[in-house]
């Protein structure tokens, strides 16, 4: 009765000070299907790792079967009906994880049956909100210029022969397997005939779309750059590559996501749009998404579309994945109205970066029987939001071709108009502008690829104990209180003194924890130096004068008070040294002085003056973004 009484005690306990986002809802999981990762090796390739995984798993007999390894990567998916298999693949040392294949799916939409009729002039009429993507085209490079960067679209699939898409030439070709021999992989990238992309529903190269989403998707990215709804369309100046891993229903796995995400990648594709999700984290989508990251490419994520009853959450305490990865190339999306409120459905918090049209977006749908340029169809989401933003991505890339998915990601936060409905919704409090990210992007045709350095840290999964565990182990920490206590002496026995060192237990690391959030008052002489200004990873092209010697070289950090830089090895440079400073996207100096970080073995500049229009640009180029 004691025991009980304190278990339960200590399940309320606990669960007021357990953090909201560990009661979240988990996704289902495909029965018997686990993905499995090698540990990193000093001097061991990646197809190395993947060879001794494969052999560890012939090991433990026909209890487990391998049904792909991911290609680049060191992960496997695997099936196995046996438990003990699985603990013994998750205790191995060369194993770094072992988790379920969770099943994901696309956030439901708001369809409307009827979209706008096609136009002879070119107009944007996909949405009414003032982005300014007209006003874009007028300033972006001519149709005939400019390579057409690659956006995958890992959905349901697209309609390739749709009037839009077959007509403007926006759907991406593997040349070589087009060019080869039918039935053979002519690339060697594990994949036979995939001639536009692949199905991992079915493991074929159809990509045809049977729900409508990915193809509504493919509009709405294909749509930021040209007029859609034209009539007789423009050539396009992107182009699309359909990987389908959802079903007709919407449903897909984390194995055949993560495989999508590897094949964009290795295949070029320079944006991936991803418009669906759940509520459990996956370290291997995580490492997919590191992979984009490490890769150069920039993914756009649908935030959520809230809860069952449509209403919006917050990301920041109900974490919806992938949204919520925190790789630098991840942009999280929210829905906004034609107003520039957040739409109602919309989730939102701190971890969602921006704010994009997502109400009532006119765009395709697979269909026969419609007029050039095919079907259309209205539909709401963060889904229809997300899209927006990887067009935009894409037309930014085709000015700057060399920038970074991180570059590209803080053009387009820097880029936003400020809505005060916006405030407490989107990190940037604002909604996207494509003209005036394509002016921004266009600022950086010079500017050096930038890519931060980035290991992600796994998130573990936090639970009280099992029935099972608490029946092997007594009461768990309410037993070894009542232990402690009854080798006591006087009021401690007994269940009130269990009680009171129950609490001393909880109490004692709360106080500690508590005490060590307390500013603790430092003297002016301990040696500590604290920093002025918050400093962020910003790449900008510099030409810096150190007496005769004038150098060309990129930022690595850059804050109001200085910046650091690499790339100095053939300069003759000395701390202390004064130095000038000229920042290519500014038209004026900043005078410095040179500095040396013992700690990275590296030298940066103290600036001696800041200019009102470095502040200027300065508060723009940091719009959203995280100090280091």
């Amino acid at each position: 009765m004691g025991c009980t009484l304190m278990k339960l005690f200590l399940i309320y306990m606990v669960s007021m000070f357990i953090p909201f986002s560990f009661a979240q809802a988990q996704s289902p999981v495909v029965a018997g299907e686990y993905i499995v990762k090698m540990k990193a090796q000093a001097g061991v390739t990646a197809n190395s790792r993947i060879s001794k995984g494969l052999k560890l798993v012939s090991k433990l007999g026909s209890s487990v079967s391998v049904k792909q390894a991911f290609w680049g990567s060191t992960m496997m998916h695997i099936r196995s009906d046996s438990q003990a298999s699985i603990e013994s693949l998750r205790a191995n040392p060369d194993v770094e994880f072992v988790e379920p294949n969770y099943i994901l799916s696309l956030e439901p939409n708001d369809i409307q049956p009827f979209g706008v009729a096609p136009q002879n002039t070119d107009s944007y009429g996909q949405s009414g909100s003032g982005t300014q993507v007209a006003q874009a085209w007028n300033i972006e490079k001519p149709y005939n210029q400019g390579t057409k960067t690659i956006v995958a679209i890992i959905d349901t699939g697209l309609d390739t022969t749709h009037h839009l898409f077959a007509d403007s030439n926006a759907i991406w070709e593997n040349t070589v397997e087009r060019n080869g021999v039918a039935g053979v992989d002519d690339d060697g990238n594990g994949y036979i005939d995939d001639f536009n992309g692949w199905n991992y529903v079915a493991n074929s190269n159809n990509v045809y779309d049977d729900d409508d989403h990915g193809t509504h998707v493919a509009g709405i990215v294909l749509g930021v750059g040209q007029d859609i709804l034209k009539s007789s369309v423009r050539e396009s100046k992107i182009v699309i590559m359909p990987l389908k891993f959802l079903d007709s229903h919407g449903s897909g796995t984390t194995a055949s996501a993560v495989n999508a995400i590897y094949y964009a990648v290795n295949m070029g594709a320079k944006v991936i749009n991803n418009s669906w999700g759940g509520p459990s984290y996956s370290k291997s989508l995580h490492d997919a998404y590191t992979y984009a990251h490490t890769h150069g490419v920039f993914i756009s994520s649908a935030a959520g579309n809230g809860n069952s009853q449509g209403v919006g959450q917050n990301n920041d305490s109900v974490a919806m994945y992938p949204a919520n990865l925190d790789t630098p190339n991840n942009m999280s999306v929210a829905a906004s109205t034609d107003s520039n409120t957040k739409a109602s459905f919309s989730n939102y918090g701190t971890s969602v970066q921006v704010a994009s049209p997502g109400v009532s977006i006119t765009s395709s749908v697979p269909g026969t029987g419609c007029a050039a340029p095919g079907c259309f169809q209205l539909m709401s989401g963060t889904s229809m939001a997300a899209p927006f933003v990887a067009g935009m991505a894409a037309l930014i890339l085709r000015e700057a071709p060399q920038l970074t998915g991180y570059q590209v990601k803080n053009i387009i936060m820097s880029s936003v108009d400020l809505f005060a409905s916006l405030n407490s919704y989107v990190a940037t409090q604002g909604r996207v502008n494509i003209y005036k990210a394509i002016q921004n992007a266009q600022t950086q045709t010079g500017t050096a690829a930038y890519n931060p350095n980035y290991t992600p840290v796994y998130k573990t999964d936090r639970s009280i104990a099992s029935a099972a565990d608490s029946a092997a182990k007594g009461c768990g920490l309410v037993k070894a209180a009542q232990e402690v206590s009854d080798s006591g002496k006087g009021p401690t026995n007994g269940v009130g003194g269990n009680i009171a060192v129950m609490f001393l237990m909880i109490l004692l690391p709360l106080s500690l924890a508590f005490s060590l959030r307390k500013k603790v008052e430092v003297p002016a002489n301990a040696g500590i130096v604290r920093r002025k200004f918050a400093r962020y990873n910003l790449a900008k092209d510099l030409v810096l004068q150190i007496g005769d010697q004038v150098v060309n070289v990129a930022s690595e950090t850059l804050s109001l008070g200085g910046l650091s830089f690499s790339g100095t090895e053939a300069m003759q440079i000395n701390k202390g040294e004064k130095i000038r400073v000229k920042i290519v996207e500014l038209d004026h100096e900043v005078e410095g002085e040179v500095v040396w970080c013992s700690a990275k073995q590296s030298y940066g500049v103290k600036f001696l003056t800041i200019s009102d229009q470095l502040k200027d640009h300065f508060a723009a180029w940091t719009v959203g973004l995280s100090p280091t």
